[in-house]
């Protein structure tokens, strides 16, 4: 099901699913009107109960039915995260707030937030989903299967990932330095999943990274971008 939020031709729109990464584009959306007044529309889309998929309403608006899929003033259909986040902010971050001094930087850690970090969190939730829909007693195999994984992998990969980007981050409050930017953005979600789901303990062994996470919870725009979704719980993935 879907449901239209103070929708206005004319305006750019996003349709927003639930418990998905698209509410790191509602927290960019909401952080640029609190700058520039931006107005947008949000249509909102809630997974399935069951299968946890996205419903086939999205379908119509692109042919994958993903989330998040963003429609601008003109138009034009977007998809993928790092796409609609270089895009808002190249066309509405006209006083270069969210810029980066560094750009060959903020382009390395952006892509390593969506080709390294985020992968190996996806597996992980791949053998979540494995675990938990696998009958008895091949259920007992999978988990010996997903220790193995663990412990001579992604373990080891979480942590000089995590270790890396501790580093990147250093003493500033945010990785754009003093203010917030678009790597800031797009780290919100993969770090969100692998505090929520447990791969790592972010507030024990990584309190820089688990300090600025809870600086972007902590923010109106943040805020205010859960009060616009329909669900953030990513427990419910799988």
């Amino acid at each position: 099901m879907a449901a239209v939020d103070a929708a206005k031709p004319g305006v750019p729109t996003l349709h927003h699913l639930s418990n998905s990464q698209s509410q790191r584009i509602l927290w960019l959306l909401e952080e640029l009107s609190i700058e520039y007044k931006l107005e947008y529309n949000v249509v909102l889309y809630s997974r399935g109960a069951k299968d946890k998929r996205a419903p086939k309403e999205l379908a119509s608006i692109h042919p994958l039915g993903r989330s998040p899929t963003f429609v601008t003033a003109d138009g034009r259909i977007l998809i993928e995260s790092l796409t609609i986040t270089t895009y808002l902010l190249r066309t509405y971050d006209i006083r270069s707030r969210f810029a980066a001094e560094d750009w060959i930087r903020e382009d390395t850690l952006r892509s390593f937030a969506g080709a390294s970090l985020f992968p190996l969190a996806s597996l992980e939730m791949l053998f979540d989903i494995a675990e938990k829909n696998t009958p008895w007693p091949f259920s007992f195999i999978m988990k010996r299967v997903r220790k193995g994984f663990d412990n001579f992998f992604s373990n080891a990969e979480f942590k000089k990932d995590l270790v890396y980007l501790e580093g990147e981050l250093g003493d500033a409050d945010w990785f754009n330095g003093k203010d917030l930017g678009m790597v800031d953005f797009v780290m919100s979600w993969p770090m969100d999943v692998i505090a929520v789901r447990g791969y790592a303990n972010l507030e024990k062994d990584y309190s820089k990274l688990h300090a600025w996470r809870m600086r972007v919870h902590d923010r109106p725009g943040w805020k205010q971008g859960l009060e616009k979704g329909n669900e953030y719980d990513l427990e419910q993935l799988g």
